[in-house]
């Protein structure tokens, strides 16, 4: 293959003449010069022998094969970022890293984590029950400091909400219209317990993002109405049973699979009705 041709034609160029070696260049330059347009010009003799090979499977879920031999990390992530337009960031060391590894068949994050030593992603998760969309992937060296929360999943402006009590009656409301409207948040080990009864959307989503300290988004003014009870709950499973309009930003760690919430946004709805979920 790509790789195994690369291998073979350097001992030859180190053992055999001077002549022998003017008609092995010719050769050895194409992979170069392919490698080149793919992730970028390379610089030095050195950095013009390694070789790699990268095929994506068409198909759901995507399957991802590599054939690498001392192949330039940032060029490997350079590809991977054209064919699949999300952004791929290496750390300070991975700049510099050259890979030599060879698989086949895996799905991404198992490919993230042989080519890199401590990869995260970030994902969109959203109340419609869609799959979960990549927004981005890092890859990292081992013992660097991680990638910052807004590396690339940024706002443009962020809701501020004033709650009151909302287990206190107002202007004279019965003790049944308080317990209506009550509205109660509590996280513990990554779990989410959830409480709310004809609560606004936008009030519930403010206090959860309060709670998991992440910033909330609000780009409009949601007349959506829940109606939930959830105990020891995902992030995932809160944001499905809340509104398909709710979209959570997230981090996954791919050696510790620890998922960290990054961001909430409540988007607007593809129509205009008030809904209540119950």
């Amino acid at each position: 293959m790509f790789a195994g041709g690369q291998q073979r034609t350097t001992p030859r160029a180190q053992t055999n003449a001077p002549a022998t070696q003017a008609t092995q260049a010719k050769p050895s330059s194409t992979p170069i010069a392919t490698q080149a347009q793919t992730g970028g010009a390379t610089t030095g003799s050195k950095e013009t022998k390694g070789t790699w090979q990268l095929k994506i499977s068409k198909g759901q879920p995507q399957l991802f094969s590599l054939k690498a031999d001392h192949a330039p990390a940032k060029e490997i992530a350079a590809e991977l970022k054209r064919r699949l337009n999300v952004p791929v960031l290496l750390s300070p060391v991975m700049e510099k890293a050259r890979i030599t590894l060879e698989f086949t068949g895996t799905p991404l994050e198992g490919a993230l984590r042989m080519i890199a030593p401590q990869p995260y992603v970030d994902y969109e998760i959203t109340g419609d029950g869609a799959a979960p969309k990549l927004v981005a992937i890092y890859l990292y060296a081992l013992n660097e400091p991680p990638p910052a929360e807004s590396a690339v999943v940024t706002g443009s402006s962020q809701a501020l909400l004033i709650e009151g009590n909302t287990e206190d009656g107002i202007d004279g409301s019965s003790d049944k219209e308080a317990q209506d409207k009550t509205l109660s948040v509590k996280i513990e080990r990554n779990q989410v317990t959830l409480h709310a009864h004809r609560q606004p959307l936008s009030v519930v989503l403010g206090e959860l993002a309060n709670k998991v300290d992440i910033p909330f988004e609000m780009p409009y003014d949601s007349p959506e109405l829940v109606d939930v009870d959830l105990s020891n709950a995902t992030m995932e499973q809160v944001v499905h049973a809340l509104s398909p309009n709710v979209h959570l930003y997230q981090r996954t760690d791919l050696q510790t699979f620890e998922t960290r919430p990054l961001r909430i946004v409540l988007a607007p709805p593809t129509n205009t009705q008030q809904t209540t979920k119950m």
